[in-house]
């Protein structure tokens, strides 16, 4: 039998399927369509075997089928193992055909072989939502998200974020360095400087950022122990805590002043509640871990007769300083591209910064923190990248009206 006589024949046997196994069925679409989904592009052959699987899914109620080969799978089996072998099996093939077929949509946005993939791809996306909410205990949160619903996912954090900053713009009260932190992290930098876009991160921001627009006239106070619960160990409110600490630490004359205040952090920090196997970074120490050890090590500090030198308002008049609507991020990828370009030429780049830090005002601080300001210069995140490449060609058109 001729290559086209066999894909015939396997369209064939596509069209004409007994539901038996939804992995079974899933992994014949796999094979069948495997050239849509290794190159994102349709042959003659692929195109074919792709209309018989649509053909099926409008005459035989295929999404219900398969709900019901999946439920029925799942009782035969009666060891958790076995069931969460075999709905993370049925997850990765029903991602691979999304990634796969989203890519056709992608190349071939006008083709009408398009049409039946689109309806295929609404097939396979309800399947996913279906094992999500029936078998949640069992899906792998740590799998990538497909493309296809990533964007969604994107969309929704989105509108969450924009909601989330509404409030706390009207909110005087609130810290502006603490507002302005959360407010860039779930809206301007949403899931561009995500290591991994999984679905176990998604949960994460969309929880927490859901149980934020709940509070009832949020405070500094009940924000913060809201992102301890989560265990929001992000490097930005990381070194917000260290900052905050370090500010009351000078504020206080007395060596025996100093070590009590932080003894007395230390507790309230040790005894706020947190959720368990929740986190912001699975590769980083936990939020708790990260400051009780930076509070112990300036108590040990104290002790021993050294302090972190006390803010002097009057040592530098804020009229001399430069004030600027940058961000500390922003502008510390700015001072970076200066030393990248060789504009500025200082040999050791700490102490150029700590220079920069005094002299320098943000659009949320009259005082920068030469720690964030440090963090920023050296680990620039993409958004703050995507902004300033569009305050960079913004210099462009001015240069041209000059």
């Amino acid at each position: 039998m001729t290559k086209k006589g066999n894909a015939a024949a396997e369209n064939n046997n596509i069209t004409t399927l007994k539901f038996t196994s939804a992995a079974d069925l899933l992994h014949d679409w796999n094979n069948s369509l495997s050239e849509i989904l290794l190159y994102g592009q349709t042959t003659n052959e692929t195109a074919s075997a792709l209309n018989s699987v649509v053909a099926m899914v409008k005459q035989n109620s295929l999404f219900e089928n398969l709900q019901r080969l999946i439920l029925d799978e799942m009782l035969s089996r009666t060891a958790a193992r076995d069931k969460e072998q075999f709905i993370r099996m049925v997850q990765l093939m029903v991602t691979r055909l999304l990634d796969g077929l989203s890519g056709v949509t992608e190349k071939n946005p006008s083709l009408p072989e398009t049409e039946p993939v689109l309806i295929f791809i609404q097939v396979l996306l309800k399947l996913i939502h279906f094992i999500q909410e029936f078998f949640g205990s069992y899906f792998d949160k740590n799998e990538k998200i497909p493309a296809i619903l990533l964007n969604s996912y994107k969309n929704e954090i989105g509108r969450l974020g924009e909601k989330f900053s509404d409030i706390i713009n009207h909110l005087p009260h609130i810290n502006s360095w603490l507002g302005s932190l959360l407010i860039n992290h779930f809206t301007e930098a949403a899931w561009m400087n995500r290591k991994q876009n999984n679905y176990r991160h998604f949960y994460f921001e969309k929880e927490l950022l859901t149980q934020l627009l709940h509070e009832n006239n949020p405070t500094d106070k009940s924000l913060r122990e809201q992102l301890y619960y989560f265990n929001f160990n992000c490097s930005s409110f990381v070194i917000y805590e260290f900052d905050r600490l370090a500010e009351l630490v000078t504020r206080l004359p007395a060596k025996s002043e100093k070590i009590n205040m932080l003894r007395a952090e230390l507790k309230k920090i040790n005894q706020l509640p947190i959720r368990m196997n929740c986190c912001y970074d699975e590769d980083m120490p936990s939020l708790k871990e990260q400051v009780s050890n930076w509070i112990e090590e300036e108590i040990k500090y104290c002790e021993a007769g050294h302090f972190l030198q006390p803010l002097n308002s009057n040592s530098q008049d804020t009229e001399n300083k430069i004030h600027t609507t940058l961000s500390v991020a922003k502008l510390g990828l700015l001072v970076r591209l200066l030393v990248v370009d060789k504009i500025i030429i200082n040999r050791s780049v700490a102490p150029m910064l700590r220079t920069v830090a005094k002299t320098f005002t943000t659009l949320q601080r009259e005082e920068i923190s030469f720690g964030s300001l440090e963090t920023k210069y050296h680990a620039p995140d993409k958004a703050t990248i995507l902004v300033m490449k569009e305050m960079l060609q913004k210099w462009i058109v001015i240069l041209g009206r000059l």
